[in-house]
Order: C-alpha cells, then structure tokens, then sequence
C-alpha cells in the first residue's frame, strides 16, 4: 500500500499548519466506493478479466467501526473534533456530520469540513443528467438508505446522494471549501467525453484559460452560479462557513500548495479563513469574484 504524505489541514509543520499542526490526526483511506454510505449484508459476486471475487459494499459499517475504535482509544475525551474530508471524502463528511455528532460526548464541540464535495446535480453539454444515472447506480449497488429522509420523501434516492439537496440537513457547524469552477464537475459533470463534437471542449477541460468566451460563460451560468444560488439559504448564517476561491481547483485541503500558501480571497488563505471561523466563531463566507479576477490560483487556471 502507497504511503499517504501528510499534507494540508494535516501537516505537523507547525509554520505550515500553525493552527493544527500539534492535534491527533487520522486519515481513513478511502476504500468502498460510495462515501462509507454501503450497506450491503451479502457478498456481490463480480468476474473480472475471468477471475471471480466477492465485493463487500459496506462502507457505513466500516464507518462505524473505525469511528467506535478511534473513540475506545482516546476520541472519546477529546475537547475538539473536525471531521473533514476531500471529494467523495467531502460528500462523505455532509453525509456523516451528524453522526459523527451523535458519536462524539456532547462535551465535545463537534465541527465539519467538505471539501470539493459539493456535487452539483447539473446537465451536461448534451442536456443528459449522466451523473444523475452514475448516482442511482452507486445507491442500487451500495444499497444505500442513510440519505435524510426530508430529501428522500422528495427525491429519488440518486438526486439524495448529490450533496447539494442533503447538506440543508446537516445540523453541526459545518464549512464547504469548493471552487465553483471545480475542475472534476468540469470535466465529468457538466463536460464528459461524449458530450460535445470532436475535441472542442479538450482545451478548455485542461485550463479555463484555454476556454472561449462562450464556453467560460456556459461554467459561468450552469455551474458557478447554479452553486452559488444553491447556497444562498446559508448567506448569514455563522454555523455555514464557506470559501468558494474561483480557481480551477478540484481539492485544497490536504494540498500543500493551496490550503495555506499562495490562493486567497481578500487576502485569506484557505487555512486562514477556515481558522477564522473556527475559533472566533464568526461568519466566514467568503465567495470570490467570477474568474479571471484571481491572480493568485496556480497554474491549472
């Protein structure tokens, strides 16, 4: 197994990481395919390349069962915790937040972290909704029934899974690090293969700066804004914190160059503007200006 660096939010340089450096840190590696939401009793029996291996989708329990151990040793007496994590760790943390809460003493302040998993349930260039299908394809398999049931009285479980309907349920403080020009949704939400002729949008998927006009303006209205509109339930309230860096960026907070370093808004990092909020607990909802306005993104832009 790879040897995972820690980097980020989890980095023990205390120059680096001033605020977080010295705290307990635990890094689940992601393993079932479907945000620890699985909840599969049998075996699947799949072949592959002609051998044939069972497939256990049953990544809440493995949730619960890492979470119940962490605490035997030690959690359990901390006087903070963050549950954070990044892409489909990001979904993941919206979809376990207040689980975590409710596994954690009440003694403990219990706060959470999204980062780059905000999924936004958008058509792509052809007008499909093929992420939309990959959704209730991950829920079938994964048997998936821990979706809130405010969003699935509404909604199909596969449009539940997209954290934009399920993060409104999610009651501890909670903070979302996200680009609204995320390069994953880009490229397989709003922009797959397939979906435009020949290699029209190939440039533009590599860098915003190989975009055309009309092309920056289509991620402008369907992604950018569509996000932004999404979220304006939360403007004001100091229990939503937000840093949306208007950067081709897909995942910040275990990146070494990006979480405290270069990219800011209003002249706060990523790491800055997290600590505000989370020890002053004070409103931190920074959203930038629409790109290019941002010097400071690093080159994927």
């Amino acid at each position: 197994m790879t040897a995972f660096g820690f980097g980020g939010i989890l980095s023990n340089s205390m120059a680096y990481n001033p605020d977080f450096y010295n705290w307990n840190r635990v890094y689940v590696r992601y393993c079932d395919g479907g945000a620890f939401s699985g909840d599969v009793e049998t075996g699947v029996q799949v072949t592959n390349g002609g051998k044939t291996s069972t497939l256990y989708f049953r990544g809440r329990m493995v949730w619960e069962a890492i979470i119940d151990d962490l605490l035997s040793k030690g959690m359990s007496s901390a006087d903070r915790a963050i549950l954070s994590g990044d892409s489909a760790g990001g979904s993941s943390v919206i979809f376990h937040c207040n689980r975590f809460r409710k596994k954690m003493p009440s003694s403990t302040d219990v706060r959470c972290l999204s980062d780059a998993g905000y999924f936004m349930d958008i058509p792509n260039l052809a007008n499909g909704y093929s992420f939309q299908q990959f959704f209730d394809d991950i829920v079938a398999l994964h048997k998936i029934t821990m979706l809130p049931s405010g969003c699935t009285s509404q909604r199909s479980l596969g449009q539940c899974y997209f954290p934009e309907y399920s993060l409104q349920y999610v009651t501890p403080p909670i903070f979302l690090l996200q680009s609204p020009y995320d390069n994953f949704q880009v490229r397989y939400i709003l922009a797959p293969t397939g979906t435009y002729s020949g290699g029209s949008w190939d440039a533009c998927k590599q860098a915003l700066l190989g975009c055309s006009s009309s092309q920056l303006s289509i991620i402008q209205g369907q992604l950018r804004a569509r996000m932004l509109d999404s979220l304006n339930s939360f403007i004001g309230n100091k229990n939503w914190g937000m840093y949306m860096i208007s950067c081709y960026y897909h995942t910040q907070v275990v990146d070494t160059f990006i979480w405290n370093s270069n990219s800011k808004i209003n002249s706060l990092t990523p790491a800055q503007a997290f600590s505000r909020w989370y020890f002053q607990r004070e409103l931190v909802q920074e959203v930038d200006c629409p790109f290019p306005c941002n010097p400071t993104c690093i080159s994927t832009s």
